[in-house]
């Protein structure tokens, strides 16, 4: 076999043929040379010897350029294999997963993304920025027609709102990017899900040279916020010791001032400088006074409502992003009148509202599931669902926090009487620490040096624990409203919200991966009862991608909890069978919204 043969087949075909002729090249000159230096051993004349030495001296220095470019295309072939082979690993890290051919590029070494070229390229993306755009229009229009009656304007508002790019601070983001109808609601990028659990890029690009991740990135799974609006404002259980109500995965929208936690959910992303990054919540007033839809919004709240004397540097400000270094940790930098910063407020207040409405609508939480028919009596389950709906109520112990409106029978007993609600939301309003891995896909974590704009998104590093609720107790994003909830700390450390299992397994198409819990760490519906059934069965002390050998991270080994405290010991070993967990499944399908029978 021929020696540049048995050399090149180490590498991808794509640039064998340039390295073929380089080192067929370098072999010739070298051959030449050795030639040249052999004749010369042999007597011969002055004129024939210095013409020999300049042929040698030639064959040498064009091997040696030979040689030189075959190292430099050698590196960029081991840069190519090394994203190859990345690119093959991360089809292999979710079932049934696969790189979308415009995504390739996109994928760095050690599995991690260039998020400005999924935001760019990535096919998920540009389908939900086609569906926002058809939606944003066809609110606008219903809001144009002007036979909206008060109760569909409000909610009209709130869809217009949602669905609004321009309210980011580079005009690119909308509420919506992070939450997907086609996905519940939630994270509808499916290359995400794997790569980054589910948490999302921002509307703020990061330009610094080498820097990973290259755009600011929220440090979670975006929560859905279908049934939202059915949490209550956030507030302690004395008899029961524990908290309920709230929203965001942490409780942080309290609801304490407009006494409607949804709303105040609304507020945070305009305002996080990790996602739609505005410095001052009245510079997304400013851009509600500047939209096409200025006309409706003072239509619901009434004629002059943005009305706000502007500064003359509104537009500088509103373009920089919240935690930009020229700020000095100011949260409201515009310069206004006190009467022009309470109508502002107002008028933030009200944008909130309206976005409540619409999550509180049909199209967000309609009840319209094949759960919602069959309690109504107009369909029936499959063996395999009622199945799963008698572990769900029974020995899985689900019903426990995820409440359907029957009474838990895994103590024993049954339940054979009528629904107690036949709008059952599937949870309890309440926080748990389910003892999750930390996911260390997340990009947040190398989000540790300042963007041009000198934010750090997080200074810690690696060194970061997602304490939930504890975060938020213990004045993370500033000091809680009701102070003495601070005393319940140590109790609450580790937690979050127990969310709504509706619209949970729904997806945009076949093949989508899902990201679910806070951190993303599963990304199926198998794996998360997987994880309820059997964290106790296969717990490992060790970080996740360190499972040891002989063991399959999230089948037979769980790593070590992020935060071990306050953790939930009601699940982990449930004693579930393989098909148990797939008629639990199956029964989790039954709350997709959107049935028609």
């Amino acid at each position: 076999m021929r020696l540049d043969s048995v050399f090149l087949r180490r590498f991808p075909a794509g640039v064998r043929k340039s390295r073929r002729h380089l080192f067929q090249c370098g072999l010739r000159l070298l051959a030449l040379s050795f030639s040249v230096t052999r004749k010369l051993s042999t007597p011969i004349s002055e004129k024939e010897e210095q013409s020999m030495t300049q042929r040698r001296f030639l064959a040498l220095w064009s091997a040696g350029i030979c040689v030189a470019m075959l190292g430099l295309v050698l590196q960029i072939s081991r840069a190519l294999s090394a994203q190859d082979a990345s690119t093959q690993q991360a089809r292999l890290m979710s079932a049934g997963f696969a790189v979308p051919e415009a995504d390739e590029p996109c994928i760095l070494s050690g599995n991690r993304l260039n998020l400005q070229c999924i935001v760019a390229n990535d096919p998920d993306a540009q389908r939900i920025r086609a569906e926002e755009a058809g939606l944003e229009a066809q609110a606008l229009a219903s809001a144009q027609a002007g036979t909206l009656d008060p109760y569909h304007q409000v909610q009209t508002l709130g869809k217009l709102e949602i669905f609004d790019p321009n309210l980011a601070v580079n005009k690119n983001l909308a509420c919506s990017y992070c939450h997907d109808p086609a996905a519940g609601y939630g994270n509808g990028v499916s290359i995400l899900s794997v790569f980054t659990g589910g948490s999302n890029p921002g509307s703020v690009p990061i330009s610094v040279h080498g820097a990973y991740p290259n755009n600011r990135i929220a440090k979670r799974n975006p929560q859905s916020y279908v049934y939202a609006t059915y949490f209550p404002p956030l507030q302690y259980n004395q008899s029961q010791g524990d908290f309920y109500g709230g929203n965001f995965w942490d409780a942080r929208a309290t609801g304490y001032k407009l006494q409607n936690s949804a709303a105040e959910q609304g507020q945070d992303p305009p305002g996080d400088a990790e996602e739609m990054a505005n410095p001052d919540p009245a510079c997304v007033v400013w851009k509600l006074s500047l939209s096409k839809y200025k006309f409706f919004f003072e239509q619901v709240f009434g004629a002059g409502s943005l009305n706000i004397r502007w500064p003359s540097d509104v537009a500088q400000v509103c373009s920089t992003p919240k935690g930009a270094a020229v700020f000095e940790g100011n949260p409201s930098p515009l310069n206004l009148s006190g009467e022009d910063r309470t109508r502002a407020n107002q008028a933030y207040d009200e944008f909130g509202q309206a976005i409540a409405a619409y999550e509180a609508s049909p199209a967000v939480s309609p009840f319209t599931s094949k759960f919602d028919y069959y309690l109504k009596g107009m369909t029936s389950l499959t063996p395999e669902e009622q199945a799963g709906y008698d572990l769900f109520r029974g020995k899985a112990n689900c019903n426990s926090c995820h409440l359907d409106g029957r009474s838990s029978t895994v103590a024993g007993g049954s339940d054979t009487g009528a629904a107690a609600s036949v709008a059952p939301l599937f949870t309890d309003f309440t926080y748990n620490n389910l003892g999750l891995p930390r996911n260390v896909k997340l990009p947040w974590y190398s989000e540790d040096t300042p963007d041009q704009f000198g934010f750090t998104g997080n200074p810690l590093g690696i060194g970061f624990t997602d304490e939930g609720v504890g975060l938020f107790l213990d004045g993370y994003y500033g000091t809680p409203p009701n102070l003495s909830w601070g005393d319940f700390l140590p109790q609450f450390e580790g937690k979050f919200q127990t969310a709504t299992v509706r619209d949970a397994a729904m997806v945009p198409y076949r093949g989508f991966v899902k990201a679910y819990m806070h951190n993303g760490y599963l990304t199926s519906l198998k794996q998360v009862v997987h994880f309820y059934n059997t964290r106790d069965v296969y717990p490992y002390s060790v970080e996740s991608g360190q499972c040891p050998a002989g063991t399959i991270e999230k089948v037979t080994c769980w790593p070590m909890p992020e935060d071990a405290n306050n953790i939930n010991m009601t699940i982990g070993k449930l004693g579930l069978s393989d098909r148990e967990e797939n008629e639990i499944v199956a029964f989790l399908q039954t709350l997709i919204d959107g049935l028609k029978p």
